[in-house]
């Protein structure tokens, strides 16, 4: 037998054998005996025109038995369109097999009143789909999926199932929670929580109150909703705002006790080994000062240890020992944090590991405490000077001094240390600053023109064109930066490939960009006897937010922290007169100016902006005001020049355009007219006017 023989028979053997394993993890069986059974209506009164996909939800009954472990789900289904046939069909269920078993109880149809009995547990199939692969997040749970067979337009399918197991690292805590309503209209939603222990609950957006009972020595708690309402989507809300109706369950009284609680995971009490002991006197020994240790600490984590969370069962909480995280050269975020805080330790720095939500960060306040809302770990560390700095050692290619190291707006958090009794708020201490300067040279009237670009990023939008610049070839950098000036002129071509110039200690990035447009010169809508050129700062609008309607319910977010400083130079190919702007507009949410003035001796004309935001949203009492201002902002936002085709064409500037006839035109498609001015320099008439694009 040769050895790729061997090898290939091993290999078949483990599959096989791990096949067998997580088969064995599902099993046929009745009912719980303490589950409640739930009636539901086979026809609710919901309208139909506003169910989608063709699935209405009968019944989404949820039943948990702490003291069991044990977590029954029932959901029944009516295929309401023939477009629900394919999603009705499927069945999906989640569990870990390194601590759960999946109990399959019922599958049936429910057809013109006859009862068909659809469940086969040859039919399942254990798949590792591990949906956060492209993360480098390899969880280790299966999905048990079937497809059913014969199922028609019309059938009411019902499925019940019970995973029994929950994460032994949460020891005998339990914390939870679920929904009251869903994205579109549901008959019947029932949660039901049986305990041992007092519960602490909350609702979200809802005045539910749950039903509590005594029974065999355990208490109950019973919320039920019938004939439930979607809530209110609304455009541009920010990823944290909850606009479900939610029910928090925990019994983690206070967020002390989940400190309590991560304290015994992130033990402090670990002997670093002969290599990380190597590593840490290196870094100590390399500089006196304590900011430049810290610095030299985060780059190694960062960039030396390479990002891979291996997070089945417990591993989703308890992070590797910093010995062997060291010894594999990757980690997930609470190892490389966790080693991290270790090697800080070590050299008298105080650190500490900081839980946080990348999603629900801002609104963290409205959970109860548990360890279940968090989804990402981090570093505070508190320097000399006390100073409070945090840190994420899962970005990587930061640059900066140890105080300047941007680092995400994740809001609020929980520091893992002994004394702390609350969230702590953590504010950007940036603003990323990005400055850029267009240089536009128009050597004729209505022929191609040159733009050049110098662009300066700094803080956390250097370290984002950086690693964008670090992961890509020249060639499809200079191919991203074209097709975005392609989108917003014809006939561009690169005059030169894009020139990088990283300041690493400053943590800035200069990006330099040549490029000749052909079309600069375009008709002017609603003037086709004009030709225009127009002048917009694209980096302010690639974060502008404009919405749609006035009035606001929800939150309006706003790209945070951001601020914008874009000059436009235009060469232009003869005296103009303009006159001199000095717009400025503020609000509760963002501050905006807008100046222009031109150099009659050199033929220069200047625009400048200047773009900042206050804060990463606008409260719903707070939107009239942005509202209002913003859509000032858009009449002034864009600067064009224009002048009579014909004129261009001939070399001749003799015909007059009656001033109210452009205004009204030219207003009614696109711009509001602030001023025209009209000036006769030795028989060369030209008109120059800034305009503004409405952009609603």
């Amino acid at each position: 037998m040769t050895f790729k023989t061997i090898n290939h028979y091993f290999f078949t053997v483990i599959f096989l054998f791990s096949f067998s394993i997580c088969y064995a993890q599902i099993k046929v069986s009745n009912t719980p005996q303490w589950v409640l059974n739930q009636s539901y209506d086979k026809n609710p009164d919901i309208d139909l025109n506003e169910i989608s996909y063709g699935l209405l939800t009968l019944l989404d009954d949820e039943q948990i038995h702490i003291p069991k472990k044990e977590r029954y789900i029932r959901v029944v289904r009516k295929i309401t369109d023939n477009v629900g046939v394919q999603d009705g069909s499927s069945i999906s269920i989640n569990y870990d097999p390194t601590y759960q078993q999946l109990f399959l109880h019922n599958i049936t149809v429910l057809r013109n009143g006859k009862i068909i009995n659809k469940l086969n547990i040859n039919d399942f199939q254990n798949i590792r789909q591990e949906s956060n692969a492209e993360s480098y997040i390899y969880n280790g749970s299966l999905n048990a999926i079937a497809n059913l067979t014969d199922i028609r337009n019309g059938d009411i399918v019902d499925i019940s199932y019970t995973v029994k197991g929950f994460n032994p690292i949460h020891g005998n805590h339990f914390s939870g929670g679920t929904t009251l309503n869903n994205f579109q209209p549901v008959g019947k939603i029932n949660y039901y929580l049986i305990s041992n222990k007092k519960l602490v609950y909350k609702t979200l957006n809802s005045d539910i109150e749950p039903k509590i009972a005594h029974k065999n020595g355990y208490t109950t708690y019973n919320w039920t909703t019938t004939l439930t309402k979607p809530p209110t989507f609304e455009e541009n809300t920010p990823s944290w705002y909850l606009p479900y109706q939610n029910v928090f369950v925990s019994d983690f009284e206070t967020w002390d006790a989940v400190v309590d609680w991560a304290l015994n995971i992130y033990q402090d009490n670990v002997k670093p080994s002969k290599s990380l002991q190597a590593k840490i006197e290196q870094i100590k020994n390399s500089s006196e000062y304590e900011g430049q240790r810290i610095s030299a600490t985060l780059k190694f984590v960062q960039d030396e240890i390479r990002y891979l969370g291996l997070e089945s069962g417990i591993g989703a909480y308890k992070p590797f020992s910093p010995n062997k995280v060291l010894e594999r050269r990757f980690g997930d975020c609470k190892d490389k944090s966790w080693l991290m805080v270790t090697m800080l330790r070590s050299m008298g720095i105080k650190a500490y590991p900081v839980l946080i939500n990348t999603i629900y960060g801002e609104s963290l306040h409205q959970f109860l405490p548990s360890p279940k809302v968090f989804d990402h770990v981090v570093v505070k560390v508190v320097d000399s000077t006390n100073t409070n700095l945090f840190y994420d050692p899962t970005t990587n290619n930061q640059f900066g001094s140890y105080e300047s190291v941007s680092f995400p707006n994740y809001g609020k958090a929980l520091v893992i240390k002994n004394g702390v009794t609350s969230l702590e708020h953590i504010t950007p201490k940036s603003e990323d600053l990005v400055e850029v300067f267009d240089t536009f040279d128009l050597p004729t009237v209505g022929g191609p023109g040159t733009l050049n670009i110098m662009t300066v990023y700094r803080e956390a939008e250097a370290d984002i064109i950086r690693a964008r610049y670090k992961s890509s070839s020249i060639s499809s950098v200079r191919k991203d930066f074209k097709n975005y000036y392609d989108n917003l002129y014809d006939g561009v071509e690169i005059l030169k490939d894009p020139i990088f110039d990283d300041d690493s200690l400053a943590n800035k990035i200069l990006v330099e960009e040549s490029y000749k447009i052909n079309n600069i010169w375009t008709p002017m809508i609603g003037k086709d006897k004009n030709i225009t050129v127009e002048f917009t700062p694209y980096s302010i609008l690639d974060v502008f937010a404009s919405p749609n309607e006035k009035e606001r319910k929800t939150p309006f977010a706003l790209y945070y922290p951001t601020h914008k400083k874009h000059q436009i130079t235009v060469k232009l190919p003869s005296r103009w007169r303009i006159t001199k702007d000095n717009i400025s507009i503020k609000s509760k949410s963002f501050d905006f100016s807008m100046k222009s003035k031109m150099n009659a001796a050199q033929d220069i004309l200047y625009i400048n902006y200047d773009y900042q935001n206050k804060s990463n949203y606008v409260k719903p009492e707070d939107f009239e005001d942005y509202y209002t201002k913003i859509k000032e902002v858009e009449k002034i936002i864009a600067y064009y020049i224009y002048i009579p085709k014909s004129e261009a064409k001939n070399n001749r500037f003799d015909t007059p355009i009656l001033n109210d006839d452009l205004a009204s035109s030219v207003t009614t498609i696109f711009y509001w007219i602030i001023g025209i001015i009209t000036a006769i320099v030795i028989g060369l008439v030209v008109f120059v006017i800034r305009s503004n694009k409405n952009r609603d």
